[in-house]
């Protein structure tokens, strides 16, 4: 069963991940075969560059892409954030046009 209730505010939430000067630009750089470190150097460019200009942003999405309280992610150390935010930005953004690691319709 799929639970779909907050699908919307997701989808919102990645698509203005999505008009972030600059990120555009930096999302074309995936591309099909790309190598495992620069996949990597760019979802961590992706994640810099949402935090940079938007941190609410970033927040708002880890809060609704893992289900834990805004007063959850404020206490995580910045490690801790930025690989949850990592982990999110793969799963909910990248996955939004199939550029994540598993888009084969593997789970």
């Amino acid at each position: 069963m799929n639970n779909r209730s907050d699908l919307a505010e997701r989808m919102e939430l990645v698509g203005q991940v999505f008009e972030i000067d600059g990120m555009q630009e930096l999302l074309t750089k995936y591309e099909k075969g790309i190598s495992m470190v620069k996949f990597n150097a760019v979802t961590i460019q992706v994640t810099a560059l949402l935090l940079k200009h938007n941190k609410d942003l970033a927040d708002r999405i880890m809060v609704a892409g893992t289900g834990r309280t805004q007063e959850e992610v404020d206490e995580l150390d910045d490690g801790s954030y930025a690989a949850v935010l990592k982990d999110v930005i793969l799963r909910d953004v990248l996955g939004f046009f199939g550029s994540s690691p598993r888009s084969d319709g593997q789970k």
